[in-house]
């Protein structure tokens, strides 16, 4: 069985890491991914390839650690220093009307198809939720930075805590219309028994953290998380406001939680990619289509309480130079997925036949929300221009200088060596640049530059005469300044933007590897553009720096 387990981990991580690689080159975040690699092995579970009871087994575990992480940093985002007091304010009663909006609009939807009151304001409450560890991971992927981004992680958490309030409560409606044998003061003890929980562990790991994690900041968080789900578990305590409370008490009582955090990126992150993958494997089509009714009028009202209930609730909040920006905040809050099943599942401690009900509307709905949710919160903060164009491009700065499939396979068949029996003065950068003609015009606009920008595999990009002469190239940093500006970017051409000449970033066809590794030396970027000759400087490929070291490298090693 452990065997079975473990096999069945390093598939899903292998599933996730390929659908990542397809999601980034169909521009995706890379969740849908991983999303898409679960689809892919809930088909296979249903058609027994896999074993469907293996994945139920993990999942539970699996959630609980990402969702745990997830609401633990989300928490931090409450920073009540006495300067902030009013701005919470503010964001508070935003948030509240925001999350009144939606729980109004869908209540009022879906009535007439449960033609129950509690189903109803249970889905009221439910569609208030937004999954934390989507709308986290697309804003860490793209490394979102500026108060969009801070508005939409404060937006998340507060819409968590107001969906957990607001589910005890009616709960304690539940069973004062008779919905089961419950008492009331279960939902009560719910409430207090999270804050509590969370309280505690917040200090316990400030105290752990202090004392024996001063070089590892990942054992004693782990230890707390786990620990405090168990405690939950046991005294039937949700533990989604524990966790939201362990960050705040971390946050606001010591100097430990940055670390903490970005400690985080060095062991989440197979935690993440199984949360989605598994989520993935969680989405069910049939249901959808069985439940299509109750399911799209969801889906409607949703989507219409977190696009109007911001604007209403935040009008003032932020600036006037901001409002703009921050006016579509709302579609980056319609993921949805673990935060508002894992709430649906506890209405079956009280009325197993409604539970099932809203389970199978909330399951029907999270294949459109975390599907389309990832994009949407993308979407957000690329129009609020905190994501730099480095990291909008498919190559990213760290994906430069990295061999392309076809060159990795043609070297693997062909067994080229270039420094076989090879001296640096002979070997010159015609035999190992990456020829191409693929070049913008002088007079290219913005649009024209970012389309290009976005399908090339450089952070360089090459201006071109009408006669394939190199008269320019635009670095990626320098784009970055100007692509925002919609005044500058408007009027700006190719050739405005093409800071480097091509005296500063190219190299002769015939200069030999010496020459090459001397010219990176004194040259910051990573890719040089190929021309013909200094006089002649007709355009022919381009060249990248970690080439020039591998062979360098190389033919010093071999001598």
């Amino acid at each position: 069985m452990l065997m079975e387990s473990l096999f069945l981990i390093g598939l899903l991580l292998a599933g996730g890491v390929l659908g990542g690689l397809l999601a980034r080159l169909f521009k995706l975040p890379t969740l849908s991914g991983y999303l898409a690699a679960g689809i892919f092995f809930h088909f296979a579970a249903t058609n027994s390839w896999i074993s469907e009871h293996q994945i139920e087994v993990l999942r539970l575990p699996v959630n609980d650690l990402a969702m745990a992480l997830a609401l633990f940093v989300l928490g931090g985002q409450f920073r009540f220093h006495h300067r902030h007091n009013q701005a919470f304010g503010k964001l508070l009663r935003g948030s509240l009307i925001e999350s009144l909006v939606t729980f109004a609009i869908v209540v009022g939807l879906t009535l007439p198809v449960l033609q129950n009151l509690a189903g109803a304001i249970l889905m009221g409450v439910l569609a208030i939720a937004v999954a934390p560890a989507t709308t986290l991971e697309v804003l860490h992927e793209y490394d979102a930075k500026g108060p969009t981004t801070r508005l939409l992680k404060q937006l998340t958490a507060l819409s968590n805590v107001w969906a957990i309030f607001l589910f005890e409560v009616a709960l304690l409606l539940l069973v004062a219309l008779g919905g089961g044998d419950a008492s009331m003061l279960d939902p009560l003890w719910d409430l207090a028994g999270s804050l509590l929980y969370g309280f505690v562990a917040g200090h316990t790991l400030i105290l752990l953290q202090e004392r024996v994690g001063r070089d590892n900041y990942a054992v004693p968080l782990l230890a707390v998380i786990f620990l405090t789900i168990g405690i939950c578990t046991y005294t039937d305590v949700p533990h989604m406001l524990a966790f939201l409370v362990t960050g705040a008490v971390v946050a606001n009582r010591s100097q430990l939680f940055p670390r903490i955090t970005n400690a985080m990126d060095g062991y989440a992150q197979p935690a993440i990619v199984l949360f989605f993958v598994l989520s993935g494997a969680h989405l069910d089509f049939q249901i959808l289509l069985q439940n299509w009714l109750a399911v799209g009028l969801y889906v409607l009202g949703r989507t219409l309480g977190k696009i109007w209930g911001p604007r209403l609730g935040l009008l003032g909040h932020t600036p006037s130079s901001a409002d703009q920006r921050t006016a579509g905040v709302g579609l980056g809050l319609l993921c949805q997925a673990g935060a508002a099943i894992a709430l649906a599942g506890y209405v079956g401690r009280y009325n197993q036949e409604l539970a099932e009900q809203l389970l199978a509307i909330i399951l029907g709905s999270v294949v459109l929300f975390e599907l389309l949710g990832p994009i949407l919160v993308k979407r957000t903060v690329v129009l609020a221009g905190e994501v730099s164009l480095a990291n909008l491009m498919s190559h990213t700065a760290d994906r430069e200088g990295r061999r392309g499939w076809d060159s990795v396979f043609r070297r693997l068949l062909s067994g080229r060596d270039l420094t076989r029996n090879t001296k640096p003065d002979q070997l010159c950068v015609e035999q190992f640049m990456r020829p191409t003609t693929a070049a913008l015009a002088r007079s290219d606009n913005m649009d024209k530059i970012l389309r290009f920008a976005n399908n090339s595999p450089f952070n360089h990009f090459p201006v071109v005469d009408m006669e394939e002469n190199l008269i320019g190239i635009i670095p990626l940093n320098d784009l970055s300044q100007v692509a925002y500006d919609k005044v500058t970017a408007s009027l700006v051409t190719a050739e405005d933007v093409a800071t480097l000449s091509p005296q500063e970033a190219a190299l002769p066809v015939h200069a030999n590897l010496e020459q090459a590794a001397e010219f990176f030396r004194n040259f910051q970027g990573n890719t040089a553009a190929v021309i013909e000759n200094p006089d002649k400087p007709k355009f022919l490929g381009m060249v990248e720096r970690t080439e020039v070291l591998h062979l360098a490298q190389r033919l010093q090693l071999s001598s």
